[in-house]
């Protein structure tokens, strides 16, 4: 299974996209650093998008943006001279995925922002989607419907695991993590 994420600068389906991340679960043992280390990251070029392919950014959006914290403005949202371009970070995602050999797997998102941007990407780059629009599943429905929560999110018990300690909101590989870890080791309420 993998856990997919994006930062934006919109809420609509044409939204520039910043970065993506994405963690591939198959195995529960695997431990908080190995999924971090071993999660996909790309950070995009987001002028590029905005100016070649029309893509949407929002004044809220921006200022959203201007009131997370350092750490997730400098993963996602400061500009890089190491930015990529889009086609190319889609295609780097699609070369990680592909290496799982896992064509049917799930793939979970917190909501459907997620697919329908990335989808919207690929009609954008005139490439294939990278995930099939079936395989996709929300983790906020998931974790209500599992751990009897009413917000998309849950207590995790895994060992030495602080979500204060160990994940930044808005990093996007952080932001994967998490859900992987609620849906493997979410508790009731």
């Amino acid at each position: 299974m993998f856990v997919f994420d994006i930062e934006t600068l919109d809420t609509g389906s044409e939204a520039v996209i910043l970065s993506m991340a994405c963690i591939h679960f198959d195995d529960i043992n695997k431990s908080l650093e190995y999924m971090k280390e071993n999660a996909f990251f790309v950070k995009l070029d987001a002028s590029d998008q905005y100016k070649r392919l029309k893509r949407t950014f929002s004044q809220s959006t921006i200022d959203w943006w201007k009131k997370q914290c350092e750490n997730a403005r400098n993963v996602s949202y400061k500009p890089d001279i190491n930015d990529i371009k889009l086609e190319d970070g889609i295609e780097a995602l699609r070369d990680w995925t592909n290496k799982f050999n896992e064509k049917d797997s799930w793939v979970w998102a917190r909501g459907s922002l997620d697919q329908v941007v990335l989808e919207s990407a690929c009609t954008d780059c005139n490439v294939e989607p990278v995930f099939h629009y079936a395989r996709w599943r929300d983790v906020r429905t998931a974790v209500d419907f599992m751990y009897n929560t009413t917000n998309g999110y849950c207590k995790v018990e895994y060992p030495d695991f602080d979500s204060f300690l160990h994940i930044t909101k808005h990093n996007p590989v952080d932001d994967c993590l998490f859900d992987a870890l609620q849906l493997l080791y979410g508790v009731k309420a």
